[in-house]
């Protein structure tokens, strides 16, 4: 069944109203599209720099702009803990912040097995576990110390990549065993479940645009798929056959036409798979924002943790494209639609 975005049901929980007010109050300081057009204006990564300074990021007035990622990973740290303190339930939130054990998991399967370096991809002090203890348990094969489906998913990992010898293994087994967990962590919540299953159709159809581009058959494009989404496997492989022009109208009747029709025009002329990205992630921003009419209960932390990601990755977009002396243009081509 595909996903239903025209009717959001929220759950109000009386327990969210205090962390529900201090949301509100929160989302008033994410950056809008004000904020985003005076970084493009900024001539350089370092006026951009001085700008966010005075846009709430105190930390960009006490670090010099080569410490950018430290102070955006920091910005994230203080997002988790805020997430911590204000949820009355945990649980009800903990999934949002082990997607990032599986991001570590993945970063030390590809250290081990493929020899890249890990240290630009750690993100320490953001997900439930101490990224030197995923680092141990990928190295050691000893898996006690990570929650059952992160260990199960690394043990996975490792016998598949020892089977084809295929870098992609990793990231497929690992996006699986994420998706297949954030499926039974939101069960019964409808806006989080909603939301996951978004993730898990996008993320699919990507991949599928992916192995498109790269020849391959359908036997393979079925091994790449992850669990969650409400678009069937058999719709989805159904795809292989028919040229990626056509995929938009093979989907009118879903939520992502739109999406399709834009994204992979770019794709089969180009060859690149950028505005579909932007325009999956926009896609689940205008999901997010529905957020805004719950009077309160999870919904509106969820949304708000996942806006706040949002803000730092355009940051890091403006900051980086900016070093790298890329135009306005293409800067703002790339940017993520804002929350507010």
């Amino acid at each position: 069944m595909v996903v239903d975005l025209l009717e959001t049901r929220f759950e109000q929980e009386g327990a969210y109203a205090f962390a529900t007010g201090r949301i509100r109050a929160l989302e008033a300081k994410l950056l809008n599209r004000t904020h985003y057009q005076r970084l493009l204006e900024a001539p350089d990564a370092l006026e951009a720099w001085r700008a966010l300074a005075e846009m709430g990021y105190a930390k960009a007035a006490e670090r010099k702009l080569e410490d950018y990622e430290e102070v955006l990973t920091g910005e994230l740290r203080d997002l988790y803990a805020l997430l911590t303190a204000l949820s009355p339930e945990p649980e009800r939130t903990l999934w949002l912040q082990r997607r990032y054990d599986f991001h570590h998991l993945k970063v030390y399967l590809k250290a081990k097995l493929l020899g890249e370096d890990p240290s630009e991809s750690v993100l320490d002090g953001v997900g439930t576990i101490a990224p030197k203890l995923v680092e141990v348990s990928v190295n050691t094969g000893v898996w006690g110390e990570l929650f059952p489906e992160l260990a199960h998913t690394g043990e996975r990992a490792l016998r598949a990549y020892e089977s084809t010898r295929h870098a992609q293994t990793i990231d497929t087994v690992v996006d699986q065993g994420l998706f297949a967990y954030l499926q039974a962590a939101t069960a019964g919540h409808p806006f989080a479940e909603t939301l996951v299953a978004i993730w898990a159709d996008l993320l699919n159809l990507k991949s599928l645009a992916r192995v498109k581009l790269m020849e391959k058959d359908r036997a393979f494009a079925s091994r790449v798929l992850v669990p969650g989404g409400s678009l069937e496997d058999s719709r989805l492989l159904a795809l292989m056959d028919a040229a990626i022009e056509t995929w938009a109208d093979e989907l009118r009747s879903t939520p992502y036409s739109s999406v399709l029709s834009r994204g992979l025009a770019q794709v089969a002329e180009k060859r690149s798979l950028a505005l579909l990205e932007k325009l999956s992630d926009d896609f689940v921003m205008e999901f997010l924002k529905r957020a805004k009419l719950a009077l309160y209960g999870a919904e509106p932390l969820i949304a708000y943790v996942l806006a706040k990601e949002t803000e730092l990755k355009n940051i890091r977009i403006i900051l980086v494209g900016k070093l790298n002396g890329l135009s306005r243009e293409t800067l703002e081509e790339h940017l993520r639609e804002p929350y507010v």
